[in-house]
This record gives C-alpha cells, structure tokens and sequence, in this order.
C-alpha cells in the first residue's frame, strides 16, 4: 500500500512539473516574438521588402512561433520541408535563423540573420552572410518584463 501511495505521489509530481515546464516554454517564447515583429518592421523600414515572407529555420528552443508577423508570413524550415521549400525556388532562398538568447553585461540580446541560401545536388546547402539584425533588452523593475533597449542592424 505504501509502494502505491509512493508511486502515485511521483506521478503527481512528474506530471504538474512537466505543466510548469511547458508553461515557462511557452511564456519565454514571447520574447522571441517580440524579437520577431522588431525585425520585420526593421525590414519593412531598412529594406523595403517587397516579399512578405520569411523562411525561418525552426529553432529547437522555441516552441512556438506565430504564423504571420506584422504582414509577413512565417514559414518555418525543418528538417522535413528544407529540399522541398529550396527547390520551389529554384535552390535558392533567404534562409534566416533566429539565434538562441545571449546575455551581455545587463542585456540579453537574440540575432536574426537572414543567410542567402543555396542548394547544390541532392544534399548540399551553402549560406552566404550578409547581414542581420540584433535586438537588444533590458528588464524594467518596474513591469516586471524585458523591453527592447536597442536595434542593431549590421552589414558586410
């Protein structure tokens, strides 16, 4: 009976550890959306972007990102889809990754870089750098939550 009692109080904990889990994920998603909407309207603004779609590689410490963003369409590259997206465009595509957070004296900082990607036969993928965009934050004791400090954008 003890054994039982035991067993079920391990489920129990397991089980509310793995919701507390997936809703922390989730929460510290949002700023990479927000990382997201700066650097589309940094496209919008820098660039001029005529195409309103962004081939995001799909990072494996976010869980979710939203399908569209300030207008653009968010498609996300994997594993499954990446031969079959280049090849829709002539094996070539604007291949961005989103970097995983960094922090940097009081900042945290993430990095999108949109790489001009290339398909050479059947498995051989090539990114050329040419620039990027860094979005810098801070935490504001007074809202409890980081907010944008800084945009960098940067170029070769």
């Amino acid at each position: 009976m003890l054994a039982v009692i035991k067993y079920l109080f391990l489920t129990l904990i397991f089980m509310l550890s793995t919701l507390f889990a997936n809703a922390q994920k989730r929460s510290s998603d949002k700023i990479y959306w927000l990382a997201l909407n700066k650097y589309t309207l940094a496209l919008d603004s820098n660039y001029h972007s005529t195409e309103k779609e962004i081939y995001l590689q799909k990072p494996d410490y976010v869980d979710s990102i939203p399908p569209k963003v300030n207008g653009y369409n968010i498609i996300l590259i994997t594993g499954k889809n990446q031969k079959r997206l280049y090849r829709a465009h002539n094996n070539r595509l604007i291949h961005t990754i989103i970097s995983p957070i960094t922090v940097e004296d009081s900042l945290l900082y993430i990095t999108i870089t949109p790489y001009s990607g290339t398909l050479k036969g059947n498995r051989h993928y090539y990114l050329g750098l040419s620039g990027g965009t860094t979005i810098y934050f801070k935490f504001d004791c007074t809202k409890k939550q980081f907010i944008i400090d800084k945009i960098n954008n940067w170029g070769i």
